[in-house]
């Protein structure tokens, strides 16, 4: 998370809670879901190759579901995540966002 977005999050803003993240097809080659800072790694200098952390594979049914705000309302650094390239298939997925506070008056 950029320092602004924690900024936010810190004083209030609403946020991600929680990602529930589910795979709904089977993927050649690639397409993983990559979490850089997973068990307390420093902030990557770059993730393009999804090479630091702990990478996901996509295979159908598999869901995925973590934290990005700590107990304290705090964001979480450690969720750092993004998804790789697909080098062979197609990936489908979907996500689902439980947020910490209401959206209803979101624009």
């Amino acid at each position: 998370n950029s320092p602004d977005v924690l900024k936010k999050i810190e004083y209030g803003y609403k946020n991600r809670m929680i990602t529930v993240f589910w795979y709904m097809s089977d993927v050649a080659k690639g397409g993983h879901t990559n979490f850089a800072r997973a068990g307390g790694l420093p902030p990557p200098s770059s993730n393009k190759g999804c090479t630091q952390g702990i990478n996901v594979a996509p295979k159908k049914r598999k869901v995925v579901v973590f934290y990005s705000m700590l107990p304290n309302g705090e964001g979480d650094p450690k969720s750092l995540h993004a998804g790789c390239p697909v080098d062979e298939g197609i990936k489908l997925s979907g996500n689902k966002w439980v947020w910490n506070k209401s959206r209803l008056d979101d624009e």
